[in-house]
Order: structure tokens, then C-alpha cells, then sequence
């Protein structure tokens, strides 16, 4: 844990989402995209353009089928990240297993960072066998008890599902079913300045009471916004890149991969 104000730069932070890495290597999935290969390129991009670090966020679905070879693969990339990485579920994890799977490296599955004028909660709003979100109980409580208990601090919270509608109509049916419960915490604490979510592999920035509301796209296929099915953007894989600044600013921006090849993926 770092002592408030001690950052006067921002803290760099980067967000990658829905890596979708299938059972073997090499394995192509439905659509045609080899989402190792994918992440891979993405986090190349990552080390060219990004030289200084301070975290990375994983916001869910790291895996497409979830077994320890997949988790393990995952491991192996993100740990090239030159920052110690945090993951929480999505809906294709098992939150267990990829617990233990990634324990003993720089992959952490914490749910609270205390990080200089910041804290970040990492909640797990994944159900089980299902696309759609939940927050169980426990993790509505860790969220009102972790922003009770620091004031202070200027509060990132990161969750797989959209907490708001994100504007694609079949998304928004498998998005964060208690939302309500969510903003009722939320709405209590002002110190609430962003909330980063996966889910929806498209670029989302909305602002809903002063709160930033933000998505990376995918490391692999992006889904079209506006579409009433499934339908595949022809955006190439990216990431989301945030500096948190002592103050509670929040500047952000998109990076995608040069060229656009084919990228395809099957499922949510």
C-alpha cells in the first residue's frame, strides 16, 4: 500500500478485457479468431506504447471454456506486463479455478487496491452458467463497506458486466440485472469517480452522475454497438488505456491494433 499523495503524476492504468484464450493453443474458434495469438499482439502493442505502467486490469473472461490449460496460457502473457496484474470473472470464468490457476505469479485476484489518492474494488458480478450479471449480496457489501471505510480516497470500481445500458439491444439483456442495487451504493459515496466494465467488446464512455462509465474492447472481436443480434464489428483488438490523477481526474483513451484482418469471434 502506497501513502496518499504521494503520486503527482497519475497513475497509469491499463485495461484489457475479454481475451476469450480457447482450450489448446492455436485453437480457432468458431467465428476464426485465434484469440492467443490476438492477445498476444495486443499486449506487443502494450510494451511498444506504454513504457511506464503502475497496473493492469482484467476485467473478465479471460477464458473462453474454463480449464487449466487456457488459465495457464493466460498466466504465461500477462505476466510479460512490466506491472503487477489484477483479474476478476466474467461469465465464461470459473472464478475459482482461475484463482487458483494464477496464484504464485504477478496475477493477482484481490478485490481491493489501495494505490496512493486511489482505491480500486474488483467485484465479481459473474453467475454461473449464464451470460447475464449479478452482485450477489457479499459483493454489494464489500463494495459499501470498502467506500465507508476509505473516505477519502478517490474510488475505481471494476466489475465484467455493463452497469448501464450500453445502447445494443441483445447486449443490454445479459448486462448487470441489479444494477438498482449497484447505484444504491454508488449514489452514497461521492468519492466514486469511474467504473470500468468488459462484457460488451466495444469502447464505452458515458458519465451518469458525475461517474465515468467506461469499456475497453476486447483483445479479441469487437461486437457492432447499435445491432439487435450478435453481429461482429470490423474494429481490430484493443485496449483502454487510464491516468488517475490525485485530484479524481480521469483521462483515458482507446488503442487498437493497426490493421483490421478478419477478426471474428463466436459467442458473449
Amino acid at each position: 500500500m502506497s501513502d496518499m499523495g504521494a503520486h503527482v503524476s497519475p497513475l497509469r492504468i491499463l485495461q484489457i478485457t475479454d481475451l476469450h484464450l480457447c482450450p489448446q493453443p492455436g485453437d480457432v474458434m468458431g467465428s476464426g479468431i485465434n484469440t492467443d495469438d490476438s492477445l498476444q499482439r495486443v499486449l506487443a502493442q502494450v510494451k511498444r506504447q506504454e513504457p511506464h505502467l503502475d497496473r493492469a486490469l482484467v476485467t473478465g473472461d479471460l477464458v473462453h471454456d474454463p480449464v487449466p490449460e487456457a488459465y495457464q496460457r493466460a498466466s504465461k502473457q500477462l505476466n510479460a506486463l512490466p506491472c503487477p496484474v489484477h483479474c476478476l470473472p466474467g461469465n465464461h470464468d470459473d472464478a475459482d479455478l482461475m484463482e487458483d490457476t494464477l496464484a504464485g505469479s504477478n496475477l493477482h485476484c484481490g478485490k481491493i487496491l489501495s494505490l496512493d489518492d486511489w482505491l480500486v474494488v474488483l467485484l465479481n458480478s459473474a453467475v454461473p452458467e449464464v451470460s447475464h450479471g449479478r452482485l450477489e449480496d457479499t459483493e454489494l457489501d464489500l463494495l459499501e463497506e470498502s467506500l465507508s471505510r476509505h473516505p477519502a480516497r478517490h474510488a475505481l470500481i471494476c466489475l465484467h458486466h455493463p452497469v448501464i445500458p450500453v445502447g445494443t439491444p441483445w447486449m443490454d439483456r445479459i448486462g448487470l440485472r441489479n444494477a438498482d442495487d449497484f447505484w444504491g451504493v454508488i449514489d452514497q459515496h461521492d468519492k466514486v469517480r469511474g467504473v470500468l466494465f468488459g462484457h460488451a467488446h466495444q469502447a464505452v464512455d458515458q458519465t451518469r452522475n458525475g461517474v465515468r462509465l467506461l469499456c475497453a474492447p476486447s483483445t479479441g472481436a469487437q461486437f457492432a454497438p447499435g445491432s439487435q443480434t450478435v453481429r461482429l464489428d470490423d474494429l481490430p483488438p484493443g485496449y483502454r488505456r487510464l491516468d488517475l490523477f490525485p485530484d479524481g481526474r480521469i483521462h483515458t483513451r482507446v488503442e487498437y491494433l493497426p490493421q483490421a484482418p478478419a477478426w471474428r469471434l463466436c459467442g458473449s
